[in-house]
């Protein structure tokens, strides 16, 4: 007896062991548990009570665990009817998760099974919600128009309620994953945009013009308005340059030959300041340029043996001389 204890104790320790694992299992904290004694709900553990658990051994009780964390699921492309009977090709999503484990054991059992449940849900309820908007709330270049936050959530307030009740599923959000066109609907979505943009076009052309127009009228009041007083100003001037000038009249009718020699030489000045140039002309028939005439003769006169030096000659000199000295006008001036 005493050589076969330690053996016993092995065994006993071994037993233990099992019973031990028969009757405790685990629960994560992203799972719910269903303990069922004879396929009847005895306890339901909830994330919150996640940790080590005990049960009687299998097949009395078995465990039945679930995945509470957030997934997916995707509907296949349907050709779907809108309200004013077009087609579109559309695939929706929906995220959910396993919110109440008690009934879904009881009413989907296998979390494989599950989708089936989710897309016989969101596939009726996309195709009911559908044949209530028009093509142009979906598809439509204008923002206003578009109804798609829309649309999504009249997806999800129409199968939040039954999937919680019926099947213990929490369904977070739907939405349009994929939206196709045939092509006979889209030359018509795109003649009917095309359409949108010619009006906008046209709108935004008749504004650019009407501010145009306001802009060249406002501008145009304003340079007449600086060109009338840029006039009134020269005006100004050129009167108190005429008012000036005619200081000096009676000094230049007394003194005729002055006023001639003076006029034909800045006439000369602006003839001659065109640049370069050939004239033609016979100058005794043209007053100005007798003055180059006048001049070469006094300068021929000028270069003779009795006459003064060519190259010391003073043109302005023979001019004078020509014309007579010009008077002082200072001396006669009245008042002086």
């Amino acid at each position: 007896m005493t050589r076969n204890m330690p053996a016993i104790l092995v065994a006993i320790l071994l037993i233990v062991i099992i019973l031990f694992m028969m009757c405790a299992f685990q629960v994560s904290f992203t799972e719910t548990a269903v303990v069922t004694r004879f396929d009847e709900i005895k306890t339901v553990i909830e994330p919150g009570d996640a940790g080590l658990h005990f049960k009687l051994p299998w097949p009395i009780d078995r465990v039945h665990r679930y995945d509470t964390r957030l997934r997916t699921f995707d509907t296949e492309f349907r050709q779907l009817g809108t309200e004013d009977q077009k087609t579109v090709v559309m695939t929706a999503y929906a995220t959910w998760r396993i919110d109440d484990g008690e009934k879904f054991l009881k009413t989907v059992g296998r979390e494989d099974a599950a989708g089936r449940k989710i897309q016989d849900l969101l596939e009726n309820r996309v195709s009911t919600v559908l044949r209530t908007h028009p093509l142009s709330h979906l598809v439509n270049v204008d923002e206003k128009e578009m109804k798609f936050a829309r649309i999504e959530e009249e997806f999800l307030s129409g199968i939040r309620q039954a999937a919680a009740d019926n099947y213990g599923i929490a369904i977070v959000s739907v939405g349009i994953q994929r939206l196709g066109i045939p092509e006979s609907v889209t030359r018509e979505v795109f003649t009917r945009m095309k359409e949108d943009r010619q009006k906008t076009i046209k709108e935004l052309t008749a504004d650019g013009q009407s501010k145009a127009q306001a802009i060249r009228s406002d501008a145009n009041e304003i340079s007449q308005k600086i060109l009338a007083r840029a006039d009134a100003y020269a005006k100004k001037i050129e009167g108190l340059g005429q008012a000036e000038a005619a200081k000096y009249y009676p000094v230049f009718a007394k003194e005729r030959a002055l006023s001639d020699f003076l006029k034909q030489k800045e006439t000369l000045q602006k003839v001659f300041q065109g640049g370069q140039m050939t004239i033609v002309l016979d100058a005794a028939q043209f007053a100005p340029f007798s003055l180059i005439r006048d001049a070469a003769i006094s300068f021929k006169k000028a270069s003779e043996p009795n006459g003064a030096n060519p190259i010391g000659g003073n043109v302005d000199g023979a001019l004078e001389e020509k014309l007579g000295a010009a008077p002082d006008v200072s001396e006669k001036r009245p008042g002086n």
